[in-house]
């Protein structure tokens, strides 16, 4: 044989040394097993595939129990997997070897039983072992089971009990057999598929008489469905009784469909146009929005709908409206007619909630984003406002969280969002500062206060960021007198203000070290009130379109109320029979007592008022077309008791301040003033100062 250095026949055996034994039992044989045991386990996988009979949630129940596919193999491949119970099942099985006088081999493969036992135990879920396991043990089932119920680990099924039958008397002396009863057990229908419960019978009732009857004069065939395509079924027309069924209860388009529809058979009925005559064909049934809302069904994600194919359809192509959405539009209707809307807005408002209902259903309630993204859409052709509001009283209403948010905060955030990211995070200590939310607990700002302050910031802060600024840190004194320099009168000193605000709760939150604008100082302004020139003002409330405004343009022209005044009278504040006006301001009351102009005009109002809404539940005295139907009691905006003066020429401040300055020419008694109009001191020294500057200390330049 020819050997090659470093290389070896595979026939070739180790040396053996002389005077050592080789028998089996000898020492060189164990340490030969002991090798080849260090080997494997060197070599051997770790052996815990999380694939096979993986565990599953303590105390889960199983929908309904199967039978599993137990080997050797699927054993090996759980043999390192630690088992709750193992141990103490070990030990059980030592005991019943000693007991039976089993193997050692034999208890290595009640081991691996064992372990696939309790493998399924924790795949189920289960603190025991369900006896029914032990038909799936592929070997030893009984050892198993003597094994797991030693150590207590065995659920045992229960007895099965006979059940109690009646005693029948005997009509003959002969011995019979007497057969067990067939129970009712739970089956599929093999000719339509249903399930059913019967003692014999393969097909249900309804498949048995329908297969027995005639079809007018023709016997009914037995063929293959030319529908769902089955072979061997009694046929009428073509059709199976499971295909007839689902044409006649989901319509005449379900025939071209394949699948049916799963269902009970026995004892359940049939239904009953199975059993009419084939002249008539069925009625389908009216189209139902597949969209409709459940109720308590949660959003998995939030989606914005897209409405253009709704909104661009006619109003005959809505789906059938479900009971309970005609039930609430009969609501709105009544709704609509005891609060006198007008013709277009019962249209808009009708429509709109009729596209929602058609669609989504009015069991579940409805989105606030849903409704804008509607009305968003189509503005012309739908109004959300209304529908809103109704639905949000009939508790069918998700408000939505972002867009009733301020609207204020909403513009300061994109303006901080657009500005460098550290100058962005200052102001926004400065905004969390402001209100109320710093280290120093105070009465906080509105946002609508903080967005008038922001109004004067913005072209400072633009100017500072062209100049190359990173940070307010970077701000010093003469950048703030440069800024205020750059605007007279009250706007410079407005700008001191805003600054000297932001710049003081920086200091005090500790994002800047030093307050520029400590001890800056600015000069008082005194800025005459305006006058109007009588021929002007003397048609003033000719320019009056129609009974509000009317009122309104008394009330500022002769009264001198602002328009905070206005906004906040009541219904209940207006006492004709005592010819009375209280206006409710902060911490005092000012009593109006009205003329004869006023009287009449207030009188005029209330008519017209109660005519046009007179079943609201506002409480404010001036209202309009919204506010007369706003569930939330909202009070007139400022644009409309402004646009009752934009015919004259003037604002209502200016009105208001030449009629207080007119009386001061009258007479020079600032008390008068104060209870005539319900002005503080300052505010009525001011304007005597204008009406008479001889008798000041110092004339003016």
């Amino acid at each position: 044989m020819l050997l090659y250095y470093g290389l070896a026949p595979t026939h070739a055996q180790p040396l053996k040394k002389y005077g050592r034994r080789t028998g089996r039992t000898g020492v060189d044989q164990r340490e030969r097993l002991h090798w080849v045991e260090h080997i494997r386990a060197a070599v051997a996988p770790t052996r815990d595939d999380p694939a096979v009979l993986p565990p599953t949630v303590p105390g889960q129940l199983p929908l309904f129990p199967v039978r599993r596919m137990l080997s050797i193999d699927v054993c090996r491949r759980i043999l390192q997997r630690p088992l709750v119970g193992y141990r103490e099942v070990v030990e059980h099985t030592e005991a019943f070897a000693a007991e039976t006088g089993i193997s050692k081999p034999m208890q290595r493969k009640l081991h691996e039983m064992l372990r696939l036992a309790l493998a399924v135990r924790d795949a189920d879920g289960d603190d025991l072992v369900d006896e029914l396991v032990l038909d799936d043990i592929p070997n030893y089932s009984r050892s198993v089971r003597a094994v797991l119920l030693r150590a207590e680990m065995l659920r045992l099924l229960p007895e099965p009990c006979e059940p109690d039958r009646p005693q029948r008397p005997r009509t003959s002396r002969t011995t019979r057999r007497i057969w067990p009863p067939r129970t009712m057990t739970p089956r599929s229908c093999q000719q339509c598929g249903c399930w059913f419960t019967a003692k014999t019978r393969i097909t249900c009732e309804p498949c048995s008489s329908f297969a027995s009857r005639k079809r007018g004069n023709r016997p009914v065939s037995t063929g293959a469905c030319d529908r769902c395509h089955r072979v061997d079924v009694p046929l009428a027309d073509g059709h199976c009784r499971g295909c007839r069924w689902h044409v006649a209860h989901y319509g005449q388009g379900d025939i071209a469909r394949f699948g049916t529809q799963l269902w009970f058979g026995s004892p359940v009925p049939a239904p009953t146009s199975l059993r009419a005559s084939d002249a008539a064909p069925p009625t389908p049934r009216l189209p139902v929005s597949e969209h409709l809302a459940a109720p308590g069904q949660e959003r998995l994600f939030e989606v914005r709908r897209d409405w253009c194919p709704v909104a661009e359809s006619a109003r005959q192509d809505l789906p059938t409206l479900t009971d309970s959405a005609k039930r609430l539009l009969a609501d709105l209707d009544s709704v609509m007619k005891q609060e006198m809307w007008s013709t277009v807005t019962r249209t808009k408002t009708r429509h709109t909630l009729t596209v929602l209902v058609s669609w989504l259903g009015a069991d579940a309630p409805l989105l606030e984003t849903d409704i804008r993204a509607l009305v968003d859409n189509r503005p012309l052709k739908f109004s959300g406002r209304r529908v809103t509001q109704f639905l949000e009283t009939r508790e069918l209403l998700i408000p939505d969280a972002e867009f009733r948010r301020d609207a204020h905060q909403k513009r300061l955030e994109a303006e901080l969002a657009a500005l460098p990211e550290t100058i962005a995070q200052e102001l926004s200590v400065w905004i969390k500062a402001v209100r109320g939310e710093g280290k120093w607990e105070h009465t906080g700002r509105t946002y609508k206060s903080i967005a008038r302050y922001w109004h004067v910031l913005d072209p400072i802060l633009k100017g500072w960021l062209a100049d190359g600024i990173e940070s307010l840190r970077e701000i010093t004194r003469d950048d703030v007198k440069r800024a205020i320099a750059t605007r007279k009168g009250t706007p410079a000193r407005s700008i001191h203000i805003v600054l000297r605000n932001v710049f003081r709760a920086l200091r005090q939150e500790g994002v800047i070290f030093r307050d520029p604008t400590r001890g800056l100082i600015f000069a008082g302004i005194n800025k005459t009130p305006p006058s109007v020139p009588s021929d002007r003002l003397a048609g003033v409330l000719s320019h009056a379109q129609n009974d509000f405004q009317r009122f309104v343009m008394v009330l500022v022209c002769v009264h001198a109320l602002n328009g905070t005044d206005l906004r906040r009278l009541l219904l209940t504040d207006l006492d004709l029979s005592r010819e009375r006006l209280v206006v409710r301001r902060r911490g005092k009351r000012h009593i109006i007592y009205l003329d004869e102009l006023t009287y009449r005009c207030a009188s005029d109002w209330i008519r017209e008022r109660h005519r046009r809404w007179p079943v609201t539940s506002n409480p404010h005295l001036l209202i309009n077309r919204w506010t007369a139907v706003d569930t939330t009691h909202s009070i007139t905006g400022m644009d409309t008791l402004g646009k009752a003066f934009r015919p004259t020429g003037f604002t209502m401040q200016t009105l208001r301040q030449d009629r207080i300055r007119d009386e001061a020419f009258e007479v020079n008694d600032p008390l008068h003033l104060m209870r005539l109009f319900g002005i503080s001191a300052q505010t009525a020294m001011r304007y005597i100062t204008a009406a008479h500057p001889e008798r000041t200390a110092k004339l003016p330049r």
